[in-house]
């Protein structure tokens, strides 16, 4: 069985759809981009943290972002053979400026640890409350979106077959959208 509103994924034939085509022209252009966000008011919890963001949280990220990465083991690695082997006299003992068991070496990693370990936990409760500003964002979208559809569904006929086809296309684009905006803000290794 078909009916007028059973239309492909084709953005010409979704503009065959009166609904849809009010969806598409809400950025002043009928252009078949019926799933643009950009076409509505949406609160955006990236918005919203980026905006939140001080100087002092970029900083933490940076560093964390670099402890975390091999290019940190590397220099690490290369640092204590470098001192292990200045410390022990391989490269004479004029040279030795922190003996075995190497003290020195011990404070200045031990130091280093506190400090990436706060690092570490400015990181992740700045992510606890981006996760729960995340989860409150999803909250209001969706009970905005409940109490938009209980009104419009009780006030008019509602097509099930078409609307679930154009939710299943919008939450497709959404996904893909994500997952394009997710390797564009991926950070970089240094």
């Amino acid at each position: 069985m078909t009916d007028a509103h059973d239309h492909g994924s084709d953005p010409e034939d979704l503009l065959q759809c009166p609904a849809c085509r009010i969806v598409d022209a809400a950025d002043g252009k009928l252009d078949g981009k019926v799933f643009d966000l950009a076409h509505w008011e949406v609160t955006s919890e990236r918005q919203h943290f980026r905006r939140l963001r001080t100087e002092q949280d970029r900083i933490a990220d940076r560093v964390t972002g670099f402890a975390g990465s091999l290019k940190f083991v590397y220099i690490h690695a290369i640092w204590f053979t470098v001192w292990i082997v200045l410390n022990i006299g391989l490269l004479g003992v004029g040279l030795e400026f922190d003996s075995f068991p190497f003290g020195l070496l011990t404070m200045i990693v031990s130091l280093e640890a506190i400090f990436l370990s706060t690092f570490v936990m400015v990181t992740q409760n700045r992510q606890a409350k981006r996760s729960d500003l995340r989860s409150q964002v999803d909250f209001e979208s969706n009970l905005t979106s409940l109490i938009w559809t209980a009104h419009v569904a009780e006030k008019l006929g509602v097509d099930i077959p078409h609307v679930e086809h154009v939710v299943e296309l919008a939450i497709a684009e959404a996904r893909r959208t994500i997952g394009d905006e997710t390797k564009s803000t991926s950070p970089v290794a240094t």
